[in-house]
């Protein structure tokens, strides 16, 4: 089926199907309405993975500093948290402008999301586990030594809060044996469910739902909202707003840099991770030094979107090298710790060994690559599955107009059902995420890929 025609008759079903409540359209209030004429651009697309797989590289190098090669400065060392910040900000602008693109139905705003997360996050457990349990098998002196944060003996219950995304609720931090990094999803998910709630929810429940979604999370996740919130907004003036003047985007990217480390030079001693809850003084530190970080990321997106979108293809040769790497960065950031903690058990003391530990170092960024073959790049695979495996998402969720029988709908005189419309739809976001990526390119062929935060 053409892209064009998909486009098309999507269009008409909602055009043609009035609601019967206002739970499936994307919400038009606050902000919700559908992008306007201005979409992602080649440039701006490949600049986000840009950033998202600099992010990932940045917390992979720290740890990697820190466990394989702790007398080799390599990289801006020290730097993880903000980065986690960075990722938090890029979310809420990747996710409030598919959710406004191409995920404006629940179901698949809900598949997307799903296909995107669970794989890797199982393939993540799955990881830790056996890199773990090969690791100390190997040399398990050298976990007791790591069991300061970074290591903590798997169990049950760490490992259900893991596949559940409640590691982080309240005041609680699980950890499921070397996985630490894992604690930003306890994070990230909430956040997600919550705009599917704004976005799809009826008007009528919708504050109801939304203050049972802040009661469940608890302070700690709604104190580094503001973050996610940032990405939101970012989106709406880059995208919504005409761009700013050139020397006004130059000025805007220079106060992100100062702000930045400003904050990094006088304020990073101070704060802590965001996930400890340590005092309520250490946090409000933590709820002020991260959120202006975000502030810094927001400032510096709006300026280099206005100034990207002045340039012609600027990653033309580039641009598939950076955008197959990011495709492998949420994997990358999830498993690379218990990967670089077993290495580093088999070449304990690493100082001793500063050539080998470099190897499994390079070997360790190879193995993450190949694990996202696995999970994190097949996407559409896994929406399949899902979509299959739960029988709720192939159910209409209200009546369709009169000709309609069933759990059906009508385009142009053609019975189609819903569990096929989502199907249908899911492609179609796809083909259009990777239309949106070379938008400004004219001549490049269309990606059947999404690459999302």
């Amino acid at each position: 089926m053409e892209l064009s025609r998909i486009v098309a008759e999507y269009q008409l079903l909602n055009k043609a199907r009035p609601p019967a409540d206002d739970s499936f359209v994307i919400r038009r209030e606050f902000g919700m309405g559908a992008i306007g004429h201005r979409k992602i651009d080649g440039n701006l697309s490949i600049y986000l993975d840009l950033l998202r797989l600099a992010s990932a590289v940045i917390v992979f190098l720290s740890h990697a500093h820190v466990f394989l090669l702790p007398t080799i400065k390599i990289g801006p060392l020290g730097w993880g948290r903000e980065a986690v910040a960075i990722f938090f900000v890029l979310s809420g602008f990747v996710i409030s402008y598919v959710g406004k693109a191409s995920e404006t139905e629940w179901r698949i705003y809900l598949v997307a999301r799903l296909a995107r997360i669970v794989p890797v996050a199982l393939l993540a457990i799955a990881v830790i586990f056996l890199a773990d349990t090969i690791g100390m098998y190997a040399n398990a002196s050298y976990y007791d030594i790591v069991n300061t944060g970074f290591f903590v003996p798997v169990s049950a219950g760490a490992a259900i809060a893991y596949a559940t995304f409640t590691n982080q609720l309240w005041f609680a931090h699980a950890v499921f044996g070397s996985g630490e990094p894992y604690w930003s999803l306890g994070f990230e998910v909430p956040y997600y469910l919550f705009f599917g709630i704004f976005a799809f929810s009826p008007k009528r429940v919708r504050i109801p739902f939304l203050c049972l979604w802040a009661a469940v999370v608890g302070p700690k996740i709604l104190m580094y909202m503001p973050l996610w919130l940032m990405g939101w907004l970012t989106m709406k003036c880059v995208l919504e707003r005409p761009s700013v003047q050139r020397r006004t985007a130059i000025g805007m990217i220079a106060a992100s840099f100062v702000l930045f480390f400003s904050l990094k030079i006088f304020g990073d001693r101070a704060a802590s991770n965001m996930y400890e809850t340590w005092s309520p003084s250490q946090e409000a530190i933590n709820f002020v030094y991260f959120n202006l970080i975000g502030v810094a990321v927001s400032l510096h997106l709006i300026g280099a979107a206005s100034l990207l979108r002045r340039v012609p293809a600027l990653f033309e040769r580039t641009g598939p090298a950076i955008k197959w790497l990011a495709g492998g960065s949420f994997t990358l950031y999830l498993v690379h710790q218990p990967l670089i903690l077993m290495f580093s058990a088999f070449l304990h003391p690493v100082e001793d060994h500063v050539i080998e530990a470099a190897t499994l170092l390079v070997a360790c960024l190879i193995l993450c690559f190949l694990l996202a073959e696995v999970a994190e790049r097949r996407k559409k695979f896994f929406a399949s599955f899902i979509v299959g495996l739960l029988p709720a998402l192939s159910r209409t969720a209200q009546r369709a107009p009169r000709e309609v029988a069933s759990d059906s709908i009508v385009l142009d005189g053609t019975v189609t059902s819903t569990r096929e419309l989502i199907q249908v739809l899911e492609e179609m976001q796809n083909a259009l995420d990777g239309e949106q990526t070379v938008q400004g390119k004219k001549g490049t062929p269309r990606r059947d890929s999404a690459r999302r935060a």
